[in-house]
């Protein structure tokens, strides 16, 4: 589906979330190699996360805490491509 939606929307700020990783461990890579370009991270401090769950066994590796960007950064520079921590807003014409 990412894909198809990259695809159709090339423009589009398109994520791989946290439930790709929580059905599979590599979810966020294969995410972003499907199409998507963007990781959301986890930026609610630890002793607060449980009050933000929005669905059972959400996969928490850590990874995606502002505190371990170098390891989500290795990860994604694994697959060949890297993080941009800047707003990511498009300035052209989207296509809707």
């Amino acid at each position: 589906m990412l894909a198809l939606i990259r695809l159709t929307l090339p423009n589009v700020l398109l994520p791989a979330t946290t439930a790709l990783a929580t059905a599979d461990p590599f979810g966020h890579e294969k995410g972003i190699l499907a199409g998507a370009n963007v990781i959301m991270p986890n930026l609610s401090p630890l002793n607060a996360r449980e009050k933000y769950t929005l669905y059972d066994n959400k996969i928490y590796t850590g990874d995606e805490a502002a505190q371990n960007i170098d390891h989500l950064r290795k990860k994604i520079n694994a697959i060949g491509c890297q993080i941009v921590t800047n707003r990511g807003d498009y300035k052209g014409e989207l296509y809707v």
